[in-house]
């Protein structure tokens, strides 16, 4: 470790931490103090995966890295924020932190000194070099993405394979107890059934399947995903945790009994809604109060809704993608919308320059067209 006082260091640590780079990732600020503390206390057994993972992000002592991988994709998100801020005129003169590749455990470097010879200072020309290249290459890559490309940009940079979250049903059930045979062969037999079902011969089964709308949305995002080089996991909502979901980028399907949709999208401004009334979904505006913005019958179906949610949830602390629908109909249609270019495009058309980075919310209407979604068309957008 280069030879300079902790004081010097730990001063070092906090200006970094304060800095726009890190300010904004909780996550990050803790696995970078965690290891600088670790180092300068001379303990670098301490700065393992496993270690890492218990004592900064609350693991439990037995938990599979294998499965789990948030201190590496921590790490990922540490080095990044550090170039950035060293690329900075005003940071290149300060002490450098550096986590190399293939470890946690932090380099301090200082910067190079006019003072020293030619042959030492030319000796960081090819990693200048380097990151002129990387600059000119994100430049390139940046002006030859469209629309689709910046709305999936979050999901496709993250280091991690997101998980594709879909809405199981309900109210699936198969019979169970000594009648299961009789129950069956009334059900699905000749014999008419002309006698009541306990409750307690009803067990529940919809954890086992997936609608047919919901699955062909699901189908489309992972080729797309695909075809940008990721390897979604997809999961059912009914045997989905936490830990799944905490630190990958998701995207959420379904309508309005996808329990994750529901935690994930609460408090977001156009939301779904039944009127047990009207017999009706509707589409609201929080901001007006709940005022309705859209409606359709829950029997007369001559257009269907979806909202399409992209923001950054703070308690996955990654971009969460929601498709919220009326039925499985929108569900079709709001994927369309996000796999789709010039969907995206001409939903955008007048949006501010840098929506890409900001939260968004779409609000879609198809027409059902002999029984199939249409194309999508927005009725509303909000964008912060």
């Amino acid at each position: 470790m280069l030879e300079t006082t902790k004081e010097t260091i730990r001063s070092q640590l906090d200006k970094i931490l304060e800095s726009t780079q890190f300010r904004t990732s909780k996550r990050c600020q803790s696995m970078l103090r965690f290891v600088v503390e670790a180092t300068l206390a001379n303990a670098p057994e301490t700065i393992r995966e496993r270690n890492i993972g218990m004592e900064v992000f609350q693991r439990e002592p037995g938990y599979d890295t294998n499965q789990d991988s948030i201190v590496r994709t921590t790490a990922v998100e540490v080095r990044k924020r550090l170039a950035q801020y060293y690329l900075e005129p005003s940071h290149q003169g300060e002490l450098r932190f550096e986590i190399p590749a293939g470890s946690y455990a932090p380099e301090f470097r200082l910067p190079i000194e006019e003072a020293q010879p030619l042959r030492q200072r030319l000796r960081w020309l090819p990693a200048l070099l380097g990151c002129v290249a990387l600059a000119i290459g994100a430049y390139l890559y940046a002006s030859r993405q469209n629309e689709l490309d910046r709305f999936w940009q979050p999901l496709v940079d993250d280091p991690g394979d997101p998980v594709i979250c879909i809405e199981q049903p309900q109210r699936i059930y198969r019979f169970t107890g000594p009648r299961v045979d009789e129950l069956n062969e009334k059900m699905l037999g000749d014999q008419k059934s002309d006698g009541a079902i306990a409750m307690n011969e009803l067990r529940p089964t919809g954890e086992q399947y997936f609608s047919y709308g919901d699955l062909m949305a699901s189908t489309r995002l992972v080729d797309l995903l695909a075809r940008k080089g990721k390897s979604p996991q997809l999961l059912g909502d009914r045997l989905t945790e936490y830990h799944n979901l905490r630190g990958r980028p998701t995207v959420l399907l379904g309508q309005f009994y996808n329990k994750w949709t529901t935690g994930l999208t609460k408090d977001l401004r156009y939301y779904l809604d039944k009127n047990q009334a009207a017999h009706s979904y509707e589409v609201k505006d929080r901001t007006q109060g709940g005022k309705v913005i859209a409606a359709v019958s829950r029997t007369e179906r001559p257009e269907d809704f979806a909202i399409v949610s992209r923001v950054f949830d703070v308690s996955t602390e990654k971009t969460v993608i929601a498709i919220a629908a009326t039925t499985f109909y929108g569900t079709i249609a709001g994927a369309d919308f996000i796999s789709n270019r010039e969907y995206i495009r001409d939903a955008l058309r007048d949006a501010p320059a840098d929506w890409w980075k900001r939260n968004l919310q779409v609000v879609l209407r198809a027409p059902m067209v002999n029984g199939s979604p249409g194309p999508p068309r927005v009725i509303a957008r909000h964008i912060w």
